[in-house]
């Protein structure tokens, strides 16, 4: 019998598919996607996500031209933007032109270095990642593809997205048995490790780049600057958060999106990281090639990897359901170990209720963390331990979940502006007569309560803390958190800033002009 997915896609019905078989139908685009859904992808895995992702035909098509193609255009950008300004004539290294080569040269070495400090801390416990050729081949993935996508540029995160899809192509040189195809031997080239590595990150950041982007470009009247056919709003992550709460969450479960705003908790707190990461932090890292190829069986543009952050909300319900907003923020922030087999079969119900019946909650493993280390983790918190310490579980590694260390230490200070002042002036109504030695410490408490008094908690933007925590003493982002003045009296708004794009760094395009001798492939440059 024939096994279907959501979409009515099928399963060769002998399932007797073995690694490194490209035979059809087994390879076929529909059974492609049945079998992502399914979890059954075969070895080479990374070749089922290209195909998946449309970065290559089935290999009833021609695989190999069109892999040649992204691997010569993959050379190009190496060739156009690896210029050494010693060879350009006339030119000044102290030029601070925007045309000087040797200032581009200085832009790409410190956007390098900004790179290497993410990517020498990718995944520490993984001992293939510690090694300095595979770093450098980060480094130089990551590098082209943030000069050659000068309308997002590269943030942190990024790295965190390129690892794992570079583990899954090494994985399949590395199992690959001696008696392959002449077809899958073209495929699997050693030597193209990092060329294909481009292709698949270019591949996935097509849908992510959305998450990642958060300001317009405006380009120069040279036209130095590419010109972004889609309008990026610099908010837009915050805007799909909020959109997946009123469209998704509230209606499929009412009563969790109620007690989260009740806690005063936003979805970005936590959906920012989900999202740019692809959930990389809050699954095991086996279960990562699951899910990630239950996301891509949808295509490229990732259409429906919200029911995911809703599936995953709503399997942490029992623990999101407490009183005490510390211990939800803490349980989001460092959420438990989810089931990645589960979490994708929810958000199939959830997607489709007649179609796929909703899944048995998977049984409580002994390590898991249960209600009572959730409390303790947040009364470390808010000692400060926790925040100043950065070592121990996951969340004391590297990326956009560690610069939102800084997104933590705000949602600590926008849960203190909505409890302590009235928890003070409970205080105080009680203490209306105290005695001279309580009196100091209160007067204390009411005056930091009306320090921390705020109009609208929502003024907490995580945006800007994540993009504080990338910038360093750069402020980037519209909104700031204002304390309200005792006397209460309205503040005047601030005037509209027109928001400045730094171009220094990432948005600088070739140092000279000629057009590429092969299209992309994936169709992701900007004319």
């Amino acid at each position: 019998m024939d096994h279907k997915n959501g979409d009515g896609s099928q399963l060769p019905s002998n399932n007797t598919v073995s690694d490194y078989d490209l035979q059809l139908p087994a390879w076929s685009l529909e059974c492609l996607k049945a079998a992502a859904v399914q979890h059954k992808l075969q070895r080479p895995r990374s070749l089922a996500w290209a195909i998946l992702l449309n970065a290559l035909p089935p290999p009833n098509a021609d695989i190999t031209g069109s892999l040649k193609t992204h691997r010569n255009f993959y050379n190009d950008i190496k060739s156009k933007l690896s210029m050494d300004p010693r060879n350009v004539i006339g030119d000044d290294p102290l030029s601070q032109n925007d045309e000087s080569a040797w200032n581009q040269h200085f832009c790409d070495n410190e956007l390098k270095a900004l790179i290497l400090q993410d990517v020498v801390r990718t995944f520490p416990d993984e001992l293939y990642f510690r090694d300095k050729d595979v770093q450098d081949m980060m480094v130089q993935v990551l590098f082209f593809w943030a000069r050659s996508h000068a309308y997002v540029g590269y943030r942190q995160g990024m790295h965190e997205v390129l690892a794992p899809l570079l583990l899954e192509l090494h994985k399949d040189r590395t199992h690959a048995p001696r008696d392959l195809t002449n077809t899958l031997r073209y495929i699997l080239e050693e030597e193209y490790l990092e060329h294909d590595s481009y292709m698949m990150f270019s591949a996935v950041m097509k849908g992510l780049e959305k998450f990642y982007t958060t300001g317009d470009v405006v380009p120069s009247s040279c036209g130095r600057l590419p010109v972004s056919k889609v309008v990026h709003n610099p908010n837009e992550v915050v805007r799909y958060l909020d959109k997946v709460r009123e469209e998704c969450l509230m209606p499929l479960d009412n009563e969790l999106a109620t007690h989260l705003a009740q806690c005063n908790i936003s979805m970005e707190l936590f959906g920012i990281r989900w999202l740019r990461l692809l959930f990389g932090r809050e699954f095991p890292r086996a279960e990562l090639p699951q899910l990630w190829g239950f996301l891509f069986a949808d295509g490229p543009m990732l259409p429906n990897i919200h029911y995911v952050v809703v599936a995953n909300l709503i399997a942490m319900k029992a623990t999101l359901m407490d009183a005490d907003s510390g211990v939800v923020l803490s349980a989001l922030m460092r959420p438990p170990r989810l089931s990645a087999t589960h979490a994708c079969a929810l958000a199939l119900h959830l997607r489709s209720p007649l179609q796929h019946p909703r899944p048995q909650p998977p049984p409580v493993q002994e390590n898991d963390r249960d209600m009572s280390s959730y409390c303790s983790e947040w009364a470390l918190e808010q000692q400060g331990y926790a925040l100043a310490s950065g070592s121990g579980s996951e969340s004391g590694s590297s990326g956009v979940a560690e610069g939102a260390d800084i997104a933590r230490s705000l949602a600590a200070l926008g849960l203190l502006r909505a409890q302590l002042p009235p928890a003070a002036a409970a205080l105080q109504r009680e203490l209306r007569d105290p005695s001279p030695r309580v009196a100091a410490p209160l007067q204390r408490i009411l005056k930091l309560a009306a320090l921390l008094e705020c109009r609208n908690h929502a003024l907490v933007d995580v945006e800007t803390a994540l993009e504080a925590a990338e910038a360093g003493a750069e402020q980037i982002g519209r909104r700031k958190i204002v304390p309200v003045v005792v006397n209460h009296k309205p503040q005047p708004k601030p005037a509209a800033k027109v928001k400045e794009v730094p171009l220094k760094l990432f948005h600088k395009t070739e140092c000279f002009n000629s057009d590429l001798p092969c299209l992309d492939p994936l169709r992701l440059r900007t004319e």
